[in-house]
């Protein structure tokens, strides 16, 4: 079980990780490799709106994501990476409070809300800040979704899935 848990760990900041690179690669190929460049834009433009009013530049261009999405796959990437170093006891705790996604989550809603309505801009560290408050409480229901497929059945809330 060990190995599944440490391949899983692995496997998900591996593609976390190139999601992230991606983002910052599209930009810095724009001038070296226009082609690749625009497929990597492509790919990300079913997942974010792109808006370069929202968006941050890099070499000059904009990243491949808006800065709230920035915000998701950082938040991601970077809990991802530090998931072992949790301790179990705190990810029992995360773990047996699943609305804790929708309490990380309100400051996203609002933001988002207030926008789309047209009652405040918010600036990009801001968008940046509130997309990665609630993607660093994923990796947390994400390995043990995982763990329970491993397992065939429902985790026991008392197991954090990378404990050993």
């Amino acid at each position: 079980m060990i190995r599944a848990r440490s391949f899983f760990w692995l496997a998900t900041l591996f593609f976390s990780g190139l999601v992230l690179a991606g983002i910052f690669l599209a930009p810095w190929l724009k001038g070296k490799n226009p082609a690749f460049s625009d497929f990597i834009y492509h790919l990300f433009s079913s997942v974010c709106h792109q808006r370069a009013e929202r968006s941050f530049f890099w070499y000059g261009q904009q990243l491949a994501v808006c800065s709230r999405c920035l915000g998701f796959y950082a938040g991601f990437f970077l809990s991802t990476m530090a998931y072992p170093l949790w301790p179990p006891r705190l990810l029992r705790w995360l773990e047996s409070r699943p609305l804790l996604i929708l309490v990380a989550a309100s400051p996203l809603i609002v933001d988002a809300s207030g926008g789309l309505l047209g009652l405040w801009w918010t600036p990009l560290g801001l968008r940046l800040a509130s997309g990665a408050l609630w993607a660093v409480f994923l990796p947390v229901f994400w390995f043990r979704a995982l763990a329970g497929l491993t397992q065939g059945k429902k985790t026991d809330p008392g197991s954090p899935y990378l404990d050993s």
